[in-house]
């Protein structure tokens, strides 16, 4: 539920970002995936979305449960929004051969609209939303059955030669740089959690 999340999040992000260290060419092409994937996003194409991880993140017993829930939300008809998106800056990090990584930083609030037919997942909802948002980000208002969490993410962007010229998404938690260590090198993890302070 929480990777699953933060997808759909990272999906609303305006493709405006101010680069730092990063070429023109590199700016371009990030920000470009950024629009493509807001495009997704705002159509609920799921598959489509989940396309723009890191496929390494689907060798985790997680990814499975996240492309799960992508169709559980559209299956249920859950009403998912994005409000107040806030975009900080794209960072470059340090290169590792062929391979690029970049830094992004974010604030932005997310709201699900539950009707009578899944307001009974809410509090499977609201725990998922906790554990990624934190508790005191997170509230429901039971009388509208809406459920909203906020939040400032992070998201490391990688392009590696051996997945052809597109960037991929890892969500990043500057808490647990180590976390995507069978992904990212622990020299650019290392520099994230540094950058991301």
């Amino acid at each position: 539920m929480r990777k699953y999340i933060i997808v759909f999040a990272i999906g609303m992000l305006s493709s405006g970002l101010m680069a730092q260290s990063l070429s023109k060419t590199d700016s371009e092409e990030i920000n470009a995936r950024f629009s493509k994937f807001l495009e997704h996003t705002a159509k609920q194409e799921f598959e489509q979305v989940l396309s723009f991880l890191h496929p390494k993140q689907f060798e985790a017993s997680s990814s499975i449960s996240m492309k799960e829930m992508a169709s559980l939300l559209q299956l249920l008809r859950i009403k998912l929004e994005i409000e107040n998106v806030k975009v900080g800056k794209l960072s470059g990090l340090t290169p590792q051969n062929t391979d690029k990584y970049a830094l992004a930083d974010y604030k932005m609030d997310l709201k699900l609209t539950l009707n009578e037919q899944n307001k009974s997942m809410a509090n499977q909802i609201i725990g998922g939303l906790k554990g990624q948002f934190g508790a005191e980000n997170v509230t429901y208002d039971v009388a509208k059955n809406i459920i909203t969490a906020k939040g400032d993410k992070n998201v490391i962007w990688i392009k590696e030669k051996k997945l052809g010229t597109d960037w991929y998404l890892i969500d990043f938690d500057p808490k647990s740089p180590q976390a995507w260590k069978s992904i990212i090198p622990e020299k650019v993890l290392t520099e994230a959690a540094t950058k991301a302070r």
